[in-house]
């Protein structure tokens, strides 16, 4: 099977999990969202989710909040 992850055309095992995907791919974070384009806009797929042939995913950092220090 053939999906689109990150812009990136990427052979797959039939069935794939989001959480199989993140262990096959190393850029792809555990805390990063992992996101699907689909007919009816786009949408955040949980880990148990298998991935269909032809897929469009990407991903999405989880953003880290913290303390800044303006030297104020």
């Amino acid at each position: 099977m053939r999906a689109i992850v990150n812009g990136k055309l990427v052979d797959l095992p039939q069935g794939t999990t989001v959480e199989e995907l993140r262990k096959k791919l190393p850029e792809i974070g555990q805390e990063d969202d992992v996101m699907e384009e689909g007919f009816s806009g786009t949408r955040p797929l949980k880990n148990n989710e298998a991935l269909k042939e032809g897929s469009k995913v990407w991903t999405v950092p989880k953003i880290v909040k913290g303390e800044y220090d303006f030297g104020f």
